[in-house]
């Protein structure tokens, strides 16, 4: 006979409430009210008397503040028999096994609807309620609701207890929409095939609905019409250009036009997110090409972006940053987010080095791949754990798995590359001058018949990328090089000479 008793933990309510009160008591007031008498002591004797008074004011306000709401919470013990939302996690299992779900329910709810601070786990535990909390709109219809579904269960369907359902975020995460509730930067990485399109349009929508009036950039170095959908009526400007095929000058040209018309763009927009899709291939060519633009911007953004409304997505096929023309000092300031799929695990030995992720084991990501009705992986950065990837709406005409095509590819893209032919043979016609070819070569790159102005005309601001380019010409005069364009019938020039555009 053993010893063996798996209610070992469990204890008289008085006990409970004795544990709770402890944690109550357990302020770190008085830490911090002596953390504050040294700092205003260091910064007087250290003569950073400014200093010294703002850090010590802060641990005293604190201090004051930990006190209060220890006096809420040993209020809330001894009045209300409330405790629940003070135990420490394994308190709180041994807790929830003793007294049930329904017990802890009412409790948390009635801590939170005054206003009472939930500890982590607890949080968790709510936040996993069921029904969700955030279908349930208010506390009285949300309890009507569950009084509702509890005396009509649906018949042979077996429920999950809220443990369970607890436990299940350890392999489950509603990525989509954690990562859109608020923008941040973001480093995206995974093999081709491995579903990054799919989840970045997928991202991009949800983030459109919850925020409509933040403008999307996106700079395309593949342009492949299968995958057209993914970015179709979501972005509202598209750089694109197939870098494979291209060479390392081109993509560099094509690069440093699209990001100074970014800049531009997101200073008419109050900001704007810049999409950086097939960073590998863009990187790799600007490296060759000994061009710094995607580094630089990696890092202005990241450094500087914040206050003036600028975020970045960064997708590429490795998390090895000079392998994707990138350096780490940019890179180490996005979230990384990695997806893997079932036929391309073995990449995981080959990340294992990478700066990007922590420890991880293969054998528990295959398991996470087995279990996911799509059969991928996704690491999430912000709390450093892989979970099962849920399938998410494929908005391309292609499905990568099967290698099949499954809608209607847009016949758009074989028309503008024809009239690009067509173009250039035009062009080719002409004996142009260097600043006129320069200027022509120039429009042709931003893949659009936009208007470009080099200076200010009325209420039409000057676009910076056109003004820098002009800037950079051997003529003086900038409307000669329009007039000989304009003769050639290769450009319409606005009525006031400052404009122009590809005809």
């Amino acid at each position: 006979m053993t010893r063996f008793n798996p209610d070992a933990d469990k204890y008289p309510i008085e006990q409970w409430e004795g544990i709770a009160e402890e944690k109550a008591a357990e302020s770190g007031a008085a830490w911090r009210i002596l953390g504050g008498i040294l700092a205003g002591g260091a910064g007087l004797a250290l003569s950073f008397e400014i200093l010294g008074i703002v850090a010590g004011g802060y641990l005293f306000y604190s201090a004051y503040d930990r006190l209060k709401n220890s006096g809420k919470n040993l209020k809330a013990v001894r009045d209300f028999g409330c405790l629940a939302h003070l135990l420490n996690e394994q308190d709180f299992r041994s807790f929830t096994k003793q007294f049930g779900d329904k017990e802890i329910y009412d409790q948390l709810t009635f801590a939170e609807d005054r206003g009472w601070e939930l500890s982590k786990h607890a949080q968790n535990w709510l936040d996993c309620s069921n029904p969700p909390k955030q279908l349930m709109g208010d506390r009285k219809q949300a309890r009507a609701l569950e009084r509702q579904l509890s005396a009509t269960p649906e018949k042979d369907v077996p429920k999950k207890t809220q443990t369970e359902l607890w436990s299940d975020r350890t392999s489950t995460v509603d990525i989509v929409g954690g990562l859109t509730n608020s923008i941040s930067n973001l480093f995206i990485v995974g093999l081709g095939g491995s579903g990054k399109g799919m989840f970045t349009s997928n991202l991009l929508r949800a983030l459109k609905h919850k925020h409509p009036s933040k403008k999307i950039f996106l700079i395309n170095g593949k342009d492949d019409p299968k995958e057209a959908g993914y970015f179709a009526g979501i972005v509202d400007i598209e750089k694109k250009l197939h870098c494979e095929s291209a060479k390392p000058g081109t993509v560099a040209a094509w690069f440093e036009a699209a990001i100074e018309e970014y800049d531009d763009f997101a200073v008419q927009n109050n900001g704007a997110l810049l999409v950086i899709d097939e960073g590998t291939i863009i990187g790799a060519r600007l490296k060759t090409a000994k061009s710094t633009a995607l580094s630089d911007k990696l890092i202005g953004i990241t450094s500087c972006g914040g206050s003036t409304g600028k975020n970045i997505w960064f997708i590429a096929q490795t998390p090895y940053v000079g392998a994707n023309g990138s350096d780490l000092s940019g890179i180490s300031q996005l979230t990384p987010i990695a997806i893997v799929s079932e036929k391309n695990l073995s990449v995981l030995d080959t990340w294992k080095k990478a700066a990007l992720f922590k420890k991880f084991d293969t054998d528990e990501i295959a398991d996470l791949v087995n279990k996911s009705e799509c059969d991928r992986a996704v690491y999430f950065g912000k709390d450093t754990k892989w979970y099962s990837m849920p399938v998410l709406e494929n908005y391309s005409s292609f499905n990568r798995d099967t290698g099949e095509v499954i809608g209607d590819t847009p016949q758009e893209e074989e028309k503008t590359d024809l009239e690009k032919i067509e173009y250039s043979f035009k062009a080719s016609n002409y004996n142009l001058s260097n600043d006129a070819q320069k200027i022509l070569d120039w429009l042709q790159k931003q893949d659009s018949n936009e208007w470009y102005y080099f200076r200010k005309s009325g209420d039409i601001e000057r676009h910076e990328g056109f003004r820098k380019m002009i800037s950079r010409l051997d003529c003086d005069n900038p409307l000669d090089i329009f007039k000989e364009l304009f003769k050639s019938e290769l450009v319409d020039v606005s009525d006031d000479g400052f404009g122009v555009r590809i005809v």
